[in-house]
């Protein structure tokens, strides 16, 4: 990839500031942030996005996304998002995840998982070549998750999203690791939909076929509202993670052998529990 073209931001908040905005809506924007490059903060020097065309096939990219059936999100606020997680997941006691595991779309949709694997490893060397201090420091802190809970072995990302036409509101990444995040987006016949940075006031295009790169668990951000010129109009966010959860899996043998003997254990509970129910019952209902 040739050297690219350097820009400077201003911060116009603090980070706190930028909290307050949390839950609301994106103002509908248009974008200021047109042209590729690295863009860095006025003041410090420091890189805060990146904003590229994508180095991969986005006709591949937008044949996997486009064949993957999506789930109905509630948010908080009860706003309502149609988005598919791809990639890996930690244990959840609340959901009865009982071991760490690929995503769903890795059974369902094998061929798309694989894009989307390709695709990391494409956005993990776009990053390396661009800003490979930010890659070395993000590669240091994903020493924390064994390889095999990666995309792929050397990618810096363990799961990932795919936002259906969704204006999500002014938010932070709370359960990603403090890394950055690599997004490229496919779309057709839809207007809006940009990615807003309120700290630095800035509203990056959100182009068919471009990525954006920034740390989603520090900087506040949101999508700009959307509005669809055709019948079949889209836009597809692609956002690629390290999700802190993972850094408490164990190696896939160990999960799979400890899932299996949570579910052994759940379920002779419940054949004593019921084995019980039905001793008490027959000793007080003469129908037993």
């Amino acid at each position: 990839m040739s050297k690219l073209q350097e820009f400077h931001v201003k911060r116009v908040m603090s980070s706190d500031e930028a909290t307050e905005v949390v839950g609301e809506s994106v103002p509908d924007f248009e974008p200021d942030v047109n042209e590729a490059g690295i863009y860095r903060d006025a003041d410090t020097g420091e890189a805060v996005f990146m904003y590229v065309p994508f180095a991969g096939s986005v006709t591949k990219l937008r044949r996997a996304v486009l064949g993957a059936g999506m789930s109905t999100i509630l948010r908080s606020g009860g706003s309502r998002y149609n988005s598919r997680s791809f990639g890996f997941t930690n244990r959840n006691v609340i959901l009865k995840r009982e071991s760490c595991s690929p995503t769903s779309l890795a059974w369902d949709e094998p061929e798309a998982q694989m894009i989307l694997n390709e695709t990391a490893d494409v956005l993990g060397r776009q990053l390396r070549e661009a800003l490979p201090e930010i890659h070395e420091q993000d590669s240091t802190t994903m020493d924390a998750v064994l390889p095999e809970w990666r995309m792929t072995e050397n990618t810096l990302w363990t799961t990932g999203n795919i936002n259906q036409s969704s204006a999500l509101p002014y938010h932070r990444d709370g359960a990603n690791f403090d890394t950055w995040t690599g997004m490229p987006v496919v779309r057709r016949g839809m207007d809006g939909g940009h990615l807003h940075i309120p700290e630095y006031n800035v509203t990056l295009n959100c182009r068919d076929g471009w990525a954006l790169y920034f740390n989603g668990h520090f900087l506040v951000h949101g999508v700009t509202p959307m509005k669809s010129r055709t019948k079949d109009g889209y836009r597809y966010s692609i956002v690629f993670y390290a999700k802190r959860g993972m850094k408490d899996c164990h190696t896939y043998a160990v999960e799979v052998g400890e899932a299996r003997a949570k579910r052994k254990d759940r379920e002779l509970a419940g054949l004593n529990l019921t084995i019980a129910d039905a001793t008490n019952r027959g000793g007080t209902d003469r129908r037993w």
